[in-house]
């Protein structure tokens, strides 16, 4: 069990605004944070995983679709859950998302701030435990990702201290002794650090690189956990769903089913239909006969004949996930 008072002091958000762009069309229909992974939307998993660590309230800020945003994640929150969520009429960027939802820290106050694309179950015990100790401005959570868009965007040296943002500060040296890391989107923020993020800006080039070049102690707390970003892409967002549904990534639960998958409750399954390493949205219609494989169907939608590897959307839309990112 998590003691009571291991977080005090610590105030919480879901980065939750933006366009989704990357994801379209899916993003024509929901917001990035509320897309279905494993028949739950996106979002939910860093808000299940602040819950399970104690958290009762979060914040978080919307922009595209909010109040579709609102409706999926109030459907899944607890009970106790209080929800704040900040809309912005215009996106104010990653910083300034975090500033204008922090509004004003209290003295002493970290605040912790969690992107709402990843399946990601950090150990934010131990990153509270070494940015309190190391009294630093901010303390990211990184993890060692070759190959994902973004690894090495920010270098730490051996002791773990951020030293570089790679496309922040292309005129820095480079350095033979640093670790090139990807950023999960999460981090921790002292009290001090509030002055200085955008009201409408970037976190990284308009604050964190300057903490950097200015030697405030900024940590990079590098986490052995998996972490998928489902946001990425089409092909992202379906290898996530899928590696719930195999078992490669496992979260409390959720609990495929070896011949079904998972199916909601309230899907409809024909007579003969077979369900295979696939999720079944609420409401969906899986006709008599048909063979669903390695597919994602959303809340509403209709399946009429075999898919294979593929999402499929309500009104029809069917769409073929691409051999690799």
């Amino acid at each position: 069990m998590t003691s009571r008072n291991e977080f005090e002091g610590v105030r919480a958000m879901l980065v939750t605004a933006g366009y989704g762009t990357r994801l379209a069309p899916l993003t024509d229909f929901l917001p990035k944070p509320a897309v279905p992974v494993a028949n739950r939307p996106l979002a939910w998993f860093a808000l299940d995983h602040l819950y399970r660590l104690g958290f009762r309230e979060l914040s978080l800020n919307t922009h595209h679709l909010a109040t579709k945003l609102e409706h999926e994640i109030e459907r899944w929150a607890p009970n106790d859950l209080h929800l704040r969520f900040v809309f912005e009429p215009e996106i104010l960027g990653t910083g300034g998302g975090i500033r204008n939802t922090w509004g004003r820290p209290e003295s002493g106050e970290i605040f912790l701030a969690m992107n709402g694309k990843y399946v990601f179950a950090p150990d934010l015990r131990a990153a509270l435990r070494e940015h309190r100790a190391r009294n630093a401005i901010a303390t990211m959570v990184l993890t060692h990702a070759p190959g994902v868009r973004g690894f090495g965007d920010v270098e730490i040296d051996a002791e773990g201290w951020v030293r570089r943002f790679r496309r922040a500060q292309p005129e820095a040296a480079e350095r033979a002794d640093l670790r090139p890391m990807f950023y999960t989107g999460l981090a921790l923020y002292s009290e001090r650090a509030f002055r200085d993020l955008p009201q409408n800006g970037d976190l990284i080039t308009d604050a964190c690189a300057g903490w950097v070049a200015r030697g405030e102690p900024v940590f990079g707390y590098v986490d052995e956990g998996v972490c998928r970003d489902a946001g990425m892409s089409l092909w992202h967002y379906w290898e996530a769903n899928e590696a719930l549904l195999n078992g490669n990534v496992h979260w409390p639960g959720i609990v495929p089913s070896t011949k079904h998958g998972i199916c909601d409750p309230e899907a409809e399954l024909g007579a003969g239909a077979q369900i295979v390493r696939s999720a079944i949205g609420r409401d969906a219609v899986v006709a008599p006969g048909v063979r669903v494989t390695d597919s994602v169907i959303w809340p509403g939608a209709h399946v009429t004949d075999d898919v294979t590897r593929s999402v499929v959307l309500p009104g029809g839309l069917r769409l073929a996930v691409p051999a690799g990112p």
